[in-house]
């Protein structure tokens, strides 16, 4: 949230707020890794999320987290040899922003300044950078943190389009996130992933698990569709919806399953009353 939020103040010029919440969202991202160290964050979050009125509350200073941090294996291997402290260092400057060390720092930041925003070209190449790095930083703590992020395995051929969350990705999320790291981060994280025991366990565990039939998935697909259809648009505009999907990939004629599925699911909202959203059946004026 905070980074979007920067996103946005960096389009209007407002070049000190968006390095703020950069600031802000490094930090987040840092205390999610924090909080979760020993995998009971539910709970080790608490008082910090509700801003409880004591010292235990309050955000860690930089040292407190990097300490946790480095008490997680992968992370203190995997920084002894990428230094990934000296990126969090050489980001220290943000906080000049947050504490407006003078002018520079100030909102009179740029070359051309008056009384309205200006475009400033090396800021936002400067706002650029720090936003990669710190998606870098964040991104890596949380793939060592649970390594099996990493691991490429078919996880729709043992649980169809209804995959938990445990931290697995699907390949081509792995591929999105290797592409914006550093080069051998995602090798020497993946060394890491093969001799850490929680993710062969887990890997292991569902290699067993039997693979989903071509009928159960369509049964979990079915299941999705009418808790959008019954919950949401209802099934006249879920159809239409459907329909301009279908002629965005310059097709007129949907396939024999999907034209089971249209049928099956006619006859089923048909028969509860879900043709039209949730919103009109309710009579809510929105």
């Amino acid at each position: 949230e905070e980074l979007q939020v920067s996103f946005n103040q960096i389009c209007f010029g407002l070049y000190k707020q968006a390095f703020v919440s950069l600031r802000s969202g490094l930090e987040l991202g840092m205390l999610s890794v924090y909080f979760n160290i020993n995998d009971d964050g539910h709970n080790a979050v608490k008082e910090w999320l509700n801003a409880k009125d004591n010292k235990e509350a309050n955000t860690p200073r930089a040292e407190t987290i990097w300490k946790i941090l480095l008490s997680n294996n992968n992370i203190k291997i995997f920084n002894d040899k990428h230094n990934l402290r000296q990126t969090f260092d050489n980001l220290g400057y943000l906080h000049n922003y947050v504490h407006t060390k003078g002018a520079k720092h100030s909102n009179r930041m740029g070359v051309l300044k008056s009384n309205f925003q200006t475009f400033e070209s090396k800021l936002i190449s400067k706002w650029l950078d720090s936003y990669a790095d710190i998606i870098s930083l964040v991104s890596t703590l949380h793939l060592l943190k649970y390594p099996i992020s990493v691991v490429k395995f078919d996880y729709r051929k043992k649980f169809g389009i209804d995959i938990p969350s445990f931290g697995g990705l699907e390949e081509y999320n792995i591929d999105k996130i290797a592409s914006i790291l550093p080069e051998k981060y995602i090798e020497d994280i993946e060394i890491l992933a093969n001799e850490d025991p929680t993710t062969q366990e887990t890997i292991k565990e569902i290699s067993a698990f039997p693979d989903m039939t071509e009928e159960q998935v369509e049964e979990q697909v079915i299941n999705l569709e009418k808790m959008s259809i019954e919950n949401g648009e209802g099934f006249t505009k879920w159809l239409e919806n459907q329909e301009k999907f279908l002629k965005s990939f310059g097709q007129s004629e949907f396939d024999e399953k999907m034209k089971t599925r249209i049928e099956l699911l006619r006859k089923w909202a048909t028969e509860n009353d879900f043709l039209e959203s949730k919103a009109k059946r309710m009579g809510w004026d929105i």
